[in-house]
């Protein structure tokens, strides 16, 4: 009998999957597209010379314009001393905008970093706050502790609303006994919240 001998099975080539230029030109736009939307704003950098310390208030101070009276950036920042650009600059993590060359518009709440003073125990230190929530919360309490020391009615009533609060890892102080202390010993005078680091308390 004579021997069949199979021939090797020949190897199936593969196919290669051809993008017409076309589609490659498309997906790539949808690519580009897609990471300008996602991109994260660049963090703002916190400013920490004494003419830092004042470009810092008076960005949030037009951030708090936009925000709470519902001017324009341009209107916001000019109130401020500011030129447009240097406050979107400054401010840009904070602000949106519908498409290029449409008005700016504040967020509800930002986590701009700002270098400012917080009182402590041992009296005020610079801590960077990074959300605008603890910046209004601090402002709130530094207007209490000015009613304080101007010997203001209600001023424990105003004192009592920051019992156990916290910003930037110091609790609030609300003891009177302490602040008395505080201030005899002219730990409670400054000239400013928005702080440059360095700058003594």
């Amino acid at each position: 009998m004579k021997s069949t001998k199979r021939k090797p099975a020949k190897k199936r080539k593969s196919r290669k999957k051809t993008v017409s230029k076309r589609t490659d030109r498309r997906s790539r736009r949808i690519k580009r597209r897609t990471s300008k939307r996602t991109r994260l704003p660049r963090p703002i950098s916190v400013l920490f010379t004494r003419r830092g310390a004042s470009v810092q208030k008076r960005v949030f101070r037009a951030l708090a314009r936009m925000r709470n009276e519902g001017e324009s950036a341009s209107k916001a920042a000019h109130h401020e001393g500011l030129k447009l650009d240097t406050f979107v600059r400054h401010a840009r993590p904070a602000l949106r905008r519908s498409a290029p060359g449409k008005p700016w518009r504040a967020i509800p709440e930002d986590q701009l970093p700002a270098a400012m003073k917080v009182l402590t125990k041992f009296g005020y230190t610079a801590e960077i706050i990074r959300s605008s929530r603890e910046r209004r919360l601090l402002g709130a309490y530094s207007r209490a502790i000015r009613m304080f020391r101007g010997g203001e009615d209600n001023t424990d009533l105003a004192l009592k609303a920051f019992r156990g609060k916290t910003v930037a890892g110091h609790t609030l102080i609300t003891d009177i006994k302490t602040l008395i202390r505080l201030e005899e010993a002219g730990k409670l005078d400054f000239d400013d919240l928005y702080s440059a680091f360095g700058d003594e308390s």
